[in-house]
């Protein structure tokens, strides 16, 4: 029985795993029936069409989101290297505005947080670090003072988080105070002294003041109207923090000098919340201020909301933040270190908008192309489909519902696949730009094929109609002049508003953003007007030769295929696009190493105190190190002219020192003029303040006269040989570099060391020279460098560009792919032909070459041109000095390698795809091409 059952289960199993089966089976059957009703004659280029549209919307989403969050993640690092300290937001009121009492510095604390959070300062509900009331400073006595030095000046501090930021080492935290004549009490008795009585106020010190002012546990002050009595000694667990080191006496006094010259110690004392009743009567309100520190939430703040945050700090630091608290207006004044963190990140992320920008708008208009290309795929392979139904009497508006239908449910499944996958893969709020151009791909996918496949038929007439004629050669050459007028107007309008007005970021920025695709129209329109006259002139020349090959491949390139236009001007911005943002790249690196340069003037800078020199040994073992090409020594000291202004002066030896210098960029030294000999007078070099100043010493207009130096208990005459622009090792402007020891009056010893070595060993000589003389420093040109070029807004940058460039590219793949899979089919049926009248297949081959290769070849000329004007035309509107690492303008020049690369990859991936092409169609045979030609 049990057999016979699990027989019975396991028949049962099998008929419902094949029933399912069917049931996939007729469901798959079904959804493709629908399909091709829906698509007709072209399911398969519709399914490609949708492909290239979910990668078109894709790249219009995805890059630019993750720019964003490219820029965010710098920004973040921005704020994780700086202080804790300086991401706090700081109010201060006036105690005359608010009172003293806790209540009320609560209350007013609260208002001040939400108003503070109102400005869209990222200020939490608990974001409140310590409230802090302060009275101005006061005079005691009681304490140890040294002879000479005038009483000790302490103020008074009330922390709400004291306890917290303190460890207590005696006694313990004061709580409030009272009268001399009515004891103490925690709350305080409220009233200052009446009556001859005394106020008492415990208070605190830190264990540096107790040391300094000799205070222990019950120590009395005499403040005046107050007697402060020391219940506490503590200790700072942290005196780092900003909760020690907001005031500068907080944790150790610090010695003052006041009016009448004498010195004396300044420090503070820290009291309990009863107590400021008592401290308040004392002294008043005016004397005291009350302060709220806040930390900022900076963690969430994202790249677009930066320059937000940074100008509404500013706004307050400059005018206040005014709010009500208990009906009362009240003005606090606010201060932030926040705008110090976030100006490096809000210059960087202004110069690299729009420049990213620029990239954005051309990688949508490239998809929008691709999507362009895939529906005149769908339209060549409905073409006669549509025909047919226009001969059996199908309007126009019939046709172009049944192209509509295909591409709204292409655009909604297409599109909305991509926008999911892009918002998966790119968390965050993203960039509103990015939607823009989404919406622009998904209306030339709604568009496109409407215009590409319905338009032809207008030519079409049913069967019914009287038959339309065809326009004439001359009307379609009026009408090709008129639109290639009206794309070069809008071309040129372009460039001239983005020269005017400059590059912005944002949805209102985006016509003088699409310069690059405006330049490309422009370039495409001179390019297909050019072309064909030439590629005719070079079959005239081929005519002339014995074979016939290269004539026929020729002239059939002559022909301009109807929708040669669109692959065409494509290829010129995928060539722009892809060398543009390489020439800015090498611009800004130029930028950056000329910075460096200017930053330190040699490879490396070795150096000691003035008081010192250098062993004797040292440079030989400099030289040693792997990579050191030349050192020069330097001594150095501080000179003064007749005139009374001060010059550093270097002595050097010239043929050294020029062998180091000359390596930095820039104007030669001027070797010559210091090897010149006088009697008395030294030549020398100088800066031009430097010069300046020695002109006025000599009293001359150009410095050239004899001058006295006076360096030490010796003197020196100069007179000026020539001139310099800066000196390496030097900080100071004014600088006289002179030959070393023509005359005996050189410093005993060099003590500035330069190093020449673009390869240089930098941990060897570093070891090597801190093993001679461990307090010698070592500056590095490579460190300088380094620096500059691990910003992270510029890093954030770098990737994102290299994300576009590699998109593009993938851009242009697609788009030489899909050009010259259009004409595929022509292309084959030309083969089979030539295969059947005999010809060979390496003449076949280049055949084919000389038809497809000139219209790629023009395109990469178009592309170099157009990326070679879009240096001087689009680079000019850059402001990329936040880079330069000087703050000095970024001139963007072209460069020939990029932009040879990009032409060369280009004509190559044609060759490529014509020989796979070739081998495929001879794979297949002739047979098969004649006979769907038939």
């Amino acid at each position: 029985m049990r057999t016979l059952w699990l027989r019975r289960r396991a028949e049962a199993g099998e008929n419902g795993v094949a029933a399912g089966g069917r049931r996939m089976r007729r469901l798959w059957l079904q959804l493709r029936a629908g399909w091709v009703t829906l698509t007709g004659t072209g399911a398969g280029a519709t399914v490609a069409f949708g492909l290239l549209v979910f990668v078109a919307v894709l790249a219009s989403l995805a890059i630019p989101r993750e720019s964003v969050a490219l820029r965010t993640g710098a920004l973040q690092r921005v704020i994780a290297a700086s202080s804790p300290a300086d991401r706090t937001v700081v109010g201060t009121v006036a105690a005359t505005s608010m009172g003293g009492n806790p209540s009320a510095i609560a209350a007013v604390g609260a208002s001040l947080r939400a108003t503070l959070a109102a400005a869209d300062v990222p200020v939490a509900g608990n974001s409140l670090l310590w409230a802090d009331l302060t009275t101005a400073y006061v005079p005691v006595s009681g304490t140890a003072q040294a002879a000479g030095y005038g009483p000790p000046q302490l103020e008074l501090a009330y922390r709400t988080a004291l306890a917290r930021y303190s460890d207590i080492v005696a006694g313990r935290l004061p709580v409030g105070g009272g009268t001399a004549g009515g004891g103490t009490s925690g709350r305080g008795t409220g009233g200052g002294g009446t009556g001859g009585q005394q106020t008492v106020v415990q208070v605190a010190v830190t264990t540096d003041t107790a040391a300094r002012l000799g205070l222990r546990v019950g120590s009395r002050l005499d403040a005046g109207t107050m007697e402060l009595v020391v219940t506490g000694i503590i200790r700072p667990t942290d005196p780092a923090a900003a909760f020690w080191t907001q005031s500068a006496a907080a944790v150790s006094p610090v010695l003052a000098q006041g009016s009448s010259a004498q010195q004396y110690w300044s420090g503070a004392v820290f009291i309990g919340a009863g107590a400021l009743p008592l401290v308040e009567s004392a002294l008043g309100s005016s004397e005291i201020e009350v302060t709220w520190v806040y930390a900022a939430a900076l963690g969430g703040l994202n790249a677009a909301a930066a320059s937000n945050l940074d100008a509404s700090l500013n706004s307050m630091a400059s005018s206040g933040a005014t709010f009500l608290s208990s009906g009362t207006p009240i003005t606090a004044a606010v201060t932030s270190q926040i705008p110090t963190i976030l100006a490096p990140f809000v210059a960087g992320e202004s110069a690299a908008a729009p420049v990213l920008e620029l990239l954005y708008v051309s990688l949508a208009v490239l998809g929008a192309v691709v999507v362009l290309l895939g529906a005149r795929l769908v339209a060549q392979r409905r073409a006669a489909e549509f025909t047919l139904m226009r001969a059996r009497g199908a309007a126009l508006y019939q046709l172009g519902w049944l192209v509509l239908r295909a591409s709204v449910i292409v655009a909604a499944v297409a599109g909305g696949a991509a926008a999911v996958l892009a918002i998966g893969l790119t968390p965050g709020d993203g960039d509103a730009v990015s939607w823009w151009l989404a919406g622009l791909t998904i209306a030339v996918t709604l568009a496109g094929p409407l215009l590409i496949s319905v338009v032809p038929q207008r030519v079409a007439s049913p069967v019914t109609e009287r038959p339309r004629r065809r326009a004439g050669g001359r009307s379609r050459a009026v009408r090709r002049i008129v639109v290639e007028t009206l794309l070069l107007a809008v071309a040129v309008g372009g460039l001239v508003v983005l020269r005017d007005q400059g590059l912005s970021s944002g949805s209102s920025g985006l016509y003088t953003s699409a310069a690059p695709v405006l330049l490309a129209i422009g370039v495409a329109v001179v390019v297909l007007r050019c072309y064909p006259p030439l590629v005719r002139e070079l079959a005239r020349i081929a005519g002339r030769s014995r074979g016939v090959v290269a004539f026929v491949g020729l002239a059939r390139a002559t022909r301009t295929p109807p929708g040669s236009v669109l692959p065409s001007f494509a290829l010129v911005l995928v060539l722009a696009m892809v060398a543009f943002p390489d020439m800015i790249a090498a611009s800004v690196s130029q930028a950056q190493v000329a910075a460096s340069w200017q930053q330190t003037g040699a490879d490396a800078i070795i150096g000691v105190g003035r008081n010192e020199s250098f062993l004797p040994t040292l440079q030989h073992q400099v030289s040693a190190v792997p990579g050191v090409e030349a050192t020069a020594t330097v001594a150095t000291a501080t000179g003064s002219l007749s005139s009374g202004s001060s010059v550093s002066v270097m002595w050097v030896d010239p043929a050294q020192y020029a062998a180091v210098v000359d390596q930095a960029p820039g104007p030669r030294f001027p070797v010559a003029a210091l090897s010149s000999s006088a009697a008395t007078v030294l030549p020398a070099v100088a800066t031009p303040a430097a010069a300046q100043a020695v002109a006025q010493a000599a009293g001359t207009a150009v410095g050239a006269g004899p001058a006295e130096v006076s360096v030490g208990s010796s003197t020196i005459t100069i007179g000026l040989a020539g001139r310099i622009a800066s000196v390496p090792g030097e900080t100071t402007n004014a600088v006289v570099v002179v030959p070393q020891e023509p005359l005996g009056t050189s410093p005993t010893g060099p003590d500035l060391m330069l190093v020449a070595g673009p390869r240089l060993d930098a941990a060897r000589l570093i070891a090597v020279v801190h093993r001679s003389q461990p307090d010698a420093s070592v500056t590095l040109r490579s460190t300088a460098l380094t620096a500059l070029r691990s910003a992270p807004v510029l890093q954030a940058a770098r990737t994102a560009l290299a994300q576009g460039l590699a998109t593009a590219a993938g851009f242009g793949v697609l788009i030489l792919l899909m050009s010259l899979v259009l004409t595929a089919q022509t292309r084959e049926l030309t083969l089979a032909s030539l295969a059947t009248m005999g010809l060979r297949r390496w003449q076949a081959q280049l055949l084919l070459a000389a038809e497809a290769l000139p219209p790629v070849v023009a395109a990469a000329v178009g592309g170099v041109a157009c990326a070679w004007l879009l240096a001087p035309l689009v680079g000019p509107s850059l402001n990329l000095a936040a880079f330069s690492g000087t703050g000095s303008a970024i001139v963007v020049t072209p460069a020939a390698f990029p932009l040879a690369a990009a032409a060369a990859g280009l004509v190559l991936g044609a060759l490529v795809v014509l020989t796979v092409q070739t081998v495929i169609s001879y794979y297949r045979g002739s047979t098969r091409a004649l006979r769907i030609a038939d």
